[in-house]
């Protein structure tokens, strides 16, 4: 059945009748109360109609003062003080007018003081009360058993957040959260309330509170907890079935009080051992460098395998710097028309024009480069998954290396302003057909830098969480399965970054990069991905190796224990932006040796050259680019 609509007219002429009957029955009763019951005959006139112009007087000054604007069920202390304000201004004028002004022409006596502060006091502590009442029969667990079994729930942080998260649970029922007390290290709050909730201990005591209490859930209300804090807290954690979820950033709380968006699960960068880094696209810089969001307005810009996760979101990230046209290019139909539908929807004024093709094509590359004319590339197409790679070296070559060399040339022959090529921690010292396809197509792209008015810049990361094919959604994906979640070495390590920080990066080398420029996002320090894993398993609520377990598979073909952002021959450079590093080459130039590298890549390919010879002339191609690339 249709839930049944009351109007708040409605629920007006209620609250209205209400205070109407309160402001008769005080007045009345004020009287009564006086004379015990006999009152005087002088004052017989006054008891009659005292209480029955008390109904519209007290309502009209009530209503003059908005009290029946207020929601019953929110009554708070501001609401309080408003009731205050109206019943005192009414009764004083009540005063004023029957002992001031009515004796001058009217043959009555005034109301006596003591029926006046009666009044005042029986019809101030009954509206209240009846305000209160409503409010406790919304909140009170017993009022609320149309509801589930309420969830009850421990707060990690006795501060403003967790205050807000308690009024939150109390105003609204439907949460049907049942908030049973905090921890906090702050040992002044041990052992009071917040809210007129207790303070219980300190988060150490965490678990041991949380089973007393028969908690189901914790939740961490300090929206600037560490990483660090985080970690330790899911370190207490650890072998109980307590689930931890944590809260965002306190400007997010502040914009959106409603609790249920706000608590989430912890997330897998709330444990990465650094804050995420947010880089400003309107920031200037320089006259030399404007900032990212200036050389973008009115620009048309090319993102090459832009239904990818980093060009997706470099998409996303664009779309906001009011582009003239935001060419999406990619060689998979659905990615490309997802990522379309997408950008529609959120930026409706956004020009896009979705492109479909693959990168080693000259023939469709030179028709969109001519057609469209890009001022601006981010080529992110590329293959990254390294056992494929392995498997597929051909491929790598011909679409990582070739395809980017392609890419260059066109932009230079068609004077792209800036071209922006993505490249990965595995291009330094290669040990894979990955990494050494992205290392010779770092290296061509700096060639032609040597040569163009088009500005080549490299950017430079690693692992991507949440990307597709990277460690974060296979371990995920084993979790769900029941495990074993596989590891190759316990010692590994590699570096991690957010999807945004990635496209960030991506964009803001504009703002920052020179020519020939390779550029790397200070990163912090890597994370061992052992340590990684079981912390995805608490997450899960789960216990590594009694509940999942962990396999030690060893080092796969191709595959290195750590990766760097540096190889020997470079040398890292500040910029203008303390987040961001430029890695220059102390080289000599490479022009002369650019085509005979791609001839010779394109020889290997034709000759079907074996795995081994392949990987031997791919070396050779890397030292002849490095033995001649320029210092930029």
């Amino acid at each position: 059945m249709p839930k049944r609509v009351i109007f708040p007219s409605v629920y007006r002429l209620g609250q209205l009748s209400l205070d109407g009957f309160v402001a008769w029955f005080a007045c009345s009763f004020a009287f009564w109360l006086r004379f015990d019951g006999a009152i005087a005959f002088d004052h017989q006139a006054l008891a009659w109609i005292l209480p029955l112009v008390a109904i519209p007087g007290r309502l009209l000054v009530q209503t003059g003062f908005g009290l029946y604007q207020q929601v019953w069920r929110l009554f708070g202390l501001k609401d309080a003080i408003a009731l205050f304000q109206a019943v005192t201004v009414y009764s004083l004028l009540v005063l004023a007018m029957t002992r001031a002004i009515f004796p001058s022409f009217m043959p009555i006596l005034g109301i006596p003081l003591s029926i006046a502060a009666i009044d005042w006091s029986f019809c101030l502590l009954l509206m209240a009360a009846l305000r209160y009442a409503r409010r406790w029969s919304v909140n009170h667990p017993q009022m609320r058993s149309r509801f589930s079994q309420p969830q009850r729930v421990l707060l990690v942080g006795a501060g403003m957040a967790g205050s807000q998260i308690v009024q939150e649970a109390r105003q609204n029922p439907h949460l049907n959260l049942e908030i049973v007390g905090f921890v906090d290290d702050d040992p002044t709050k041990v052992g009071r309330k917040v809210e007129g909730v207790p303070v219980l201990g300190s988060s150490e005591q965490m678990v041991a509170i949380a089973l007393a209490l028969n908690v189901d859930e914790v939740l961490i209300s300090m929206p600037s907890a560490s990483a660090a804090k985080i970690r330790k807290l899911l370190n207490f954690a650890v072998g109980t079935n307590l689930k931890l979820k944590a809260l965002p950033g306190q400007a997010e709380i502040l914009r959106d009080r409603t609790l249920t968006p706000q608590a989430r699960k912890i997330q897998i960068q709330d444990i990465l051992g650094r804050p995420e880094i947010r880089l400003d696209l309107a920031t200037e810089f320089s006259v030399q460098f404007p900032s990212a969001r200036s050389q973008f307005k009115n620009r048309t810009v090319l993102v090459t395998g832009a239904g990818g996760t980093i060009g997706s979101e470099i998409c996303r990230q664009l779309s906001r710097l009011e582009l003239k046209n935001l060419l999406l290019l990619g060689r998979g139909e659905n990615s490309i028309f997802n990522i379309e539908q997408e950008l529609r929807r959120d930026f409706p004024n956004l020009v896009t024009t979705p492109l479909i093709g693959d990168i080693r094509s000259f023939p469709r590359m030179q028709d969109i480069f001519n057609t469209w004319k890009p001022e601006i590339v981010f080529h992110a197409a590329a293959h990254k998954h390294v056992p494929l790679m392995q498997h597929n070296p051909t491929e790598a070559i011909e679409n990582n290396a070739l395809g980017s060399a392609q890419l260059a040339a066109l932009a230079d022959a068609c004077k792209v302003e800036t071209f922006v090529m993505i490249s990965t921690d595995k291009a330094v010292d290669p040990s894979n057909f990955m990494g050494l396809s992205k290392r010779l197509a770092e290296l061509m792209v700096k060639a032609y830098a040597t040569k163009s008015h088009t500005r080549f810049l490299v950017v430079r990361f690693g692992n991507v969480l949440g990307s597709r094919g990277s460690v974060v959604p296979i371990f995920q994906q084993q979790i769900a399965r029941g495990g074993p979640v596989t590891v190759t070495d316990k010692s590994m390590t590699r570096y991690f970054m957010t999807t945004p920080e990635a496209a960030q990066l991506v964009i803001h080398s504009l703002a920052v990069g020179k020519s020939g420029q390779t550029l790397i996002l200070d990163m912090g320090q890597p994370v061992n991905i052992f340590e990684l894993a079981e912390q995805m398993i608490h997450l899960a609520g789960l216990t590594p190796n009694i509940d999942i377990p962990i396999c030690i598979t060893g080092l796969r073909p191709g595959e290195k224990l750590h990766e760097s952002l540096i190889n020997s021959h470079e040398k890292v450079m500040l910029t203008e932006h303390p987040k961001i590093l430029a890695v220059f080459s102390h080289l000599p130039p490479a022009e002369a040796a650019l085509s005979e590298v791609i001839t010779t890549l394109k020889e290997a390919i034709t000759n079907r050259l074996s795995a081994d010879e392949l990987w031997a002339v791919a070396q050779k191609c890397i030292l002849t680019l490095e033995a001649r690339i320029s210092k930029i």
